[in-house]
């Protein structure tokens, strides 16, 4: 069941502005009701408590009073080197997302040589195979890579 209060007494208790209540009202985060007139007319409306503590929670306004007790202020000084350290950062980090992109794309490459000197790898032992297999059936003998190697390139005069 809904708990009704007035927009002046919701923002007095949630210590948040009459136009911000307004606000939610006109946009329908908030239920509102009005005895006798329109509710969008009338300056003090009724609203549900309960939907704005949820219109609170979701819009994660703190409902505090108002006052200096609970404000925090932070020197204009450091809200500039904050910001400036944040692009920094920003910067820094961009550099870094273009230097991996870049040395992906490396990586690749390489990848790619790598695969097409293991085909010619496998190739070249292949055919070494099929030589070796051959001058076998030659000389009907054993012959090793060593051996076939010594005679490829021994020179026959």
């Amino acid at each position: 069941m809904a708990n009704w209060l007035s927009v002046s007494l919701a923002a007095e208790k949630y210590g948040i502005s009459k136009e911000q209540i307004h606000e939610w009202i006109r946009l329908g985060y908030l239920r509102c009701s009005s005895l006798d007139k329109d509710p969008y007319e009338d300056p003090d409306p009724m609203v549900d408590a309960e939907d704005l503590e949820k219109s609170l929670e979701f819009n994660s306004t703190k409902s505090y009073p108002e006052d200096d007790a609970t404000i925090e202020r932070v020197p204009k000084e450091h809200l500039n080197w904050l910001y400036k350290e944040n692009a920094r950062l920003t910067k820094a980090n961009d550099d870094l997302l273009e230097e991996n992109y870049r040395r992906a794309q490396r990586e690749a490459r390489l990848q790619e040589g790598f695969e097409k000197m293991s085909n010619l790898t496998h190739r070249i032992l292949s055919l070494n195979e099929k030589v070796l297999n051959n001058d076998r059936k030659i000389k009907g003998g054993k012959t090793t890579a060593w051996s076939f190697l010594c005679r490829l390139f021994r020179k026959e005069s």
